[in-house]
């Protein structure tokens, strides 16, 4: 009878000089859904998600903060946080009490493109879910007391949100990028403007903006799509309102003329918050789904060429990123990263920099290929859950975009040349019109940035 011979683990020889190499990347298709429309003028999107007994329901309405008046910044959201305060049937604690019955969980807000109304519950809770958000959409009371004690919370996270460097980094960027905008303000709105919102004008945006016909309702978990039809119709039920819907406005943020350099005052402190960006394009854009790929490239990732930059080569952060924000409108373009207060000038040069050179020359074709491989890795880990699935489905429904978007953004990613990416940059990338945001003590600040461009020093409650 014969021995088995085993090597020893230990004396495998293995190489580590170089990361091994990556696997084939699996084909991968978004998953199938349907898309209907209820007489009520309500759209449907909905998708399958067998294996768990979950549903989530999400009612998107145009009605986000983009649409808030100049003298009425934060109402968008403020008016989405109080539809769940109370109906014309319940009461705040009455449908609190409810959804904790049906062991699930009830949500509404808005961003800057939509108020949603979102629940998440067990399967066989399906009518009573979509009957609780037909009731909290259709007939929302907006009580005072409700009134009184949300604005209360909100003055309270404004002020909150005036201790944090980060928060005061984004915000002054977006007051340097989109002046005279809906874009410039927080969507939480100012202490001023929160103050002085009252019940008429919550109810006044309500009923212009949350509107059925031209909303969307998105449903995903182990459902099946007839009975979720059924039970849709029967809770909105009735024709779309005779009234049309209040167009937004359009974004058209003015370019910059040249850099602007913006430090927010924060004596003695250590760290400084560092921002630099410009408005970019809205998701829909046509070159949306390509810039993913060089915002991968450029700080998406962490062996992107800034965070490898300012973090591995120079040790100045740990951690630096950018994006391009997708929304209705031009969202912006931003690297961030929190710097050792005495590297932010440098920082700040080293970011302009690595914007220039991927605007001068083509990728390498390992770091190309290397990029690719990433994205189209990772991006099925995205769609794991019931709630990855329904913000696919959002982005489709808020955006305007085709069934088949992510098909053809896998498509793109795996298509698009270096040369392909040199032109985006050169198109979307403008360092030399960008304003720099530098949260931290302004003595130490002003010498290193001043050279840069324009330069103004503001305090934080400015």
């Amino acid at each position: 009878m014969g021995t088995d011979q085993k090597t020893p683990i230990g004396s495998l020889a293995i190489d580590r000089s170089s990361p091994p190499a990556p696997g084939e990347i699996r084909p991968f298709h978004f998953p199938p859904f349907l898309r209907r429309f209820l007489p009520c003028g309500l759209t449907v999107l909905a998708a399958r998600f067998p294996g768990v007994p979950l549903i989530n329901l999400e009612l998107l309405a145009p009605a986000g903060a983009q649409l808030d008046p100049p003298d009425g910044e934060g109402l968008a959201t403020l008016t989405a946080a109080l539809l769940d305060e109370g109906t014309a049937g319940r009461s705040a604690m009455e449908i609190a009490t409810g959804i904790e019955q049906l062991g699930g969980y009830l949500a509404t807000g808005a961003d800057w493109d939509t108020g949603y109304i979102g629940t998440g519950l067990l399967r066989r809770h399906l009518g009573a879910g979509m009957r609780l958000v037909a009731e909290v959409a259709t007939t929302p009371s907006f009580p005072e007391e409700e009134i009184a004690r949300a604005r209360q919370q909100r003055l309270t996270e404004i002020l909150r949100r005036r201790h944090s460097p980060a928060v005061l980094a984004d915000e002054q960027l977006a007051r340097a990028i989109y002046r005279g905008t809906s874009y410039a303000h927080s969507v939480l709105g100012s202490a001023r403007s929160i103050a002085d919102l009252g019940r008429d004008a919550i109810v006044d945006f309500y009923r212009r903006y949350f509107i059925l016909a031209g909303s969307t309702l998105i449903a995903v978990g182990d459902l099946e799509p007839e009975l979720l039809l059924a039970e849709a119709a029967a809770a909105f039920g009735g024709p779309p309102p005779a009234t049309a819907r209040p167009q937004a406005p359009a974004i058209r943020p003015a370019p910059l003329p040249g850099i602007a350099v913006h430090i927010v005052d924060r004596p003695g402190a250590a760290q400084t918050e560092l921002r630099l960006g410009h408005a970019g394009v809205s998701l829909n854009h046509p070159d949306f789904m390509a810039l993913s790929v060089l915002n991968t490239l450029l700080g998406g990732k962490f062996t992107s060429r800034i965070n490898l930059n300012l973090r591995e080569r120079h040790g100045y952060t740990y951690g630096a990123s950018s994006r391009f924000a997708g929304r209705l409108g031009p969202g912006p373009f931003v690297v961030a990263a929190a710097v050792a207060t005495e590297a932010a000038g440098p920082a700040a040069r080293e970011v302009l920099g690595e914007l220039r050179r991927i605007r001068e020359e083509p990728v390498a074709l390992e770091e190309m290929e290397e990029t690719r491989s990433y994205i189209l890795g990772v991006f099925p880990y995205t769609l794991q859950t019931v709630g990855d699935l329904a913000k696919r489905l959002e982005d489709l429904a808020v955006y305007g975009l085709p069934d088949d978007y992510f098909n053809r953004y896998l498509a793109c990613v795996a298509a698009l040349s270096r040369e392909e990416v040199l032109e985006l940059a050169r198109r979307h990338l403008d360092p030399d019109h960008a304003a720099i945001v530098a949260v931290g003590p302004a003595d130490l600040l002003r010498p290193q940035l001043e050279a840069l461009g324009e330069l103004t020093v503001t305090a934080p409650d400015s």
